[in-house]
């Protein structure tokens, strides 16, 4: 059977993929979320983004959504080189009247071998981080968003923690 990138499931208190071979257990203050529920943007035209999970503090609009996107170029787009490049265009997609401020990145590995890039911000919407790793031809975004730093921190903490699965 081919897998997909959207062959996910979620078990217990973990999000498992087994086409990206990760596990993402999400902090008690988060309950999953139907993704088909979520007010995004249409999906490209050309299958290079794929929404894969998504958890919230109950009914309000904070938590975390995790979307992978393919590295590779499409009509419209020059691919990516890797998290930080993926980054960088988030950063510069902001425009003035959006009020962004941005602490300074992050780049590290975690003790499961899983490296990282991260961009921590504040906007009009509130306290936000983008958490990117990068798996095959795949850059894999954790985009968070929350009501107090602590919500966040703890958001950020369990997303760091992420582990390879089987």
């Amino acid at each position: 059977m081919t897998q997909s990138p959207e062959d996910g499931k979620v078990t217990g208190d973990s999000y498992t993929n087994s086409f990206f071979k990760f596990s993402y257990s999400w902090p008690k203050i988060l309950q999953p979320y139907d993704t088909s529920a979520l007010q995004l943007p249409p999906n490209s035209a050309y299958a290079n983004e794929f929404l894969l999970f998504s958890a919230r503090q109950g009914d309000a609009a904070f938590g975390v959504v995790v979307v992978a996107e393919r590295m590779s170029p499409t009509p419209h787009n020059r691919g990516f080189r890797d998290g930080a490049d993926f980054l960088d265009r988030i950063v510069s997609s902001f425009k003035p009247e959006e009020h962004a401020r941005f602490q300074p990145r992050k780049h590290f590995t975690n003790p499961h071998g899983i490296t990282f890039d991260e961009a921590d911000y504040t906007d009009d919407s509130g306290i936000n981080s983008a958490m990117v790793t990068q798996v095959e031809g795949f850059i894999i975004l954790f985009k968070s968003n929350a009501r107090s730093a602590a919500d966040l921190a703890e958001m950020t903490k369990s997303i760091s923690e992420l582990r390879p699965a089987k």
